[in-house]
């Protein structure tokens, strides 16, 4: 009966050490243990944009732990990220009761980003994907007292920690925090 139990426990924590390394190893090509980060190109009018998206991912990419940020003399790869496109559209319309004409509700700010990772020793992309993510906000109400799911989690207003914030500004720092999860997810996601 005991000796059952210590072969249990050691598969089991076999199994569990085994699938913890081979989820994160896997991840990443076994070649690549650091990136350098190519200052971020912002090809839109919205100059204060490459700053919070920098700061932002920088932040996550430290906290996940998932490859040393080095020099590009100590590099293993390179990563280049390009904000090439920032828009605001209507997104919600609505009828005026006095007049004829309709009145936008809700805005939608979408932003667009390029990602290209290099293997430095491979000399080869190991990625090159297009990323667009958007939020949305509805003038003149804080986003947190607005109604609206402004980032599609099915949480609204209080009930959601990242809704809070000037209408535009809020959205745009949102936005911002989708791209950065979406970057690291495809540098993690590749092998």
């Amino acid at each position: 009966m005991i000796r059952a139990e210590k072969i249990l426990a050691i598969l089991y924590i076999s199994l569990f050490y085994s699938c913890g390394y081979y989820s994160f190893k896997g991840s990443i090509p076994s070649h690549i243990n650091s990136v350098v980060i190519s200052p971020l190109i912002n090809e839109t009018s919205e100059y204060i944009i490459a700053d919070l998206l920098n700061e932002k991912f920088l932040k996550l990419i430290l906290l996940e732990n998932i490859i040393d940020i080095v020099s590009f003399e100590e590099a293993d790869s390179k990563l280049d990220i390009s904000i090439t496109k920032l828009t605001d559209k209507p997104n919600v319309y609505s009828f005026s009761d006095s007049n004829d004409y309709e009145i936008v509700d809700e805005w939608k700010i979408q932003m667009n980003v390029k990602i290209v990772w290099y293997d430095l020793i491979n000399n080869e992309i190991i990625i090159e994907k297009n990323i667009t993510e958007w939020s949305t906000y509805s003038l003149g109400k804080d986003i947190g007292n607005d109604n609206i799911d402004n980032d599609l989690d099915g949480l609204i207003d209080s009930l959601d920690d990242d809704e809070y914030g000037i209408p535009r500004e809020g959205a745009m720092r949102i936005t911002i925090e989708k791209i950065s999860k979406r970057i690291i997810n495809e540098l993690t996601s590749t092998w």
